[in-house]
């Protein structure tokens, strides 16, 4: 029977944890969601905005029915209805915000893209 040696049984769960390391990195950059720079991923970051804004849609469309609930149970005048459609429309002055925002993401995409037909001589769609 084969005993292993501490030192033996730290180098194994040095290598170990080393190439669980290796093998969780990754080589994609993090988008710089606050740039228009052309180097970065101006579609990607379209993207997120336009899903988070629908993401905000929805929680503003969920606090009204709330603020329903809320009529019925405390009455019109209830601080929670007002509470609660208060949040709901700063839920959704975020969603068109953030759908400014992407819409502002993809004119760069867009003009990104006529300017490279301009310069290889095609004629945009």
């Amino acid at each position: 029977m084969m005993r292993s040696s501490w030192p033996d049984v730290i180098r194994c769960l040095v290598l170990a944890e080393t190439c669980l390391l290796c093998g969780c990195t990754t080589a994609a950059t993090e988008l710089d969601l606050l740039t228009y720079d052309r180097s970065q991923n101006q579609h990607k970051i379209a993207e997120f905005y336009s899903r988070e804004a629908t993401r905000l849609r929805l929680m503003a469309r969920d606090l009204d029915h709330r603020a329903l609930v809320y009529e019925r149970l405390f009455g019109p005048d209830s601080d929670w209805v007002e509470g609660t459609r208060l949040l709901a429309r700063s839920y959704e002055d975020a969603a068109q915000d953030h759908e400014r925002t992407a819409e502002r993401h993809l004119t760069v995409v867009h003009e990104e893209l006529a300017s490279t037909s301009r310069s290889s001589g095609l004629k945009p769609h």
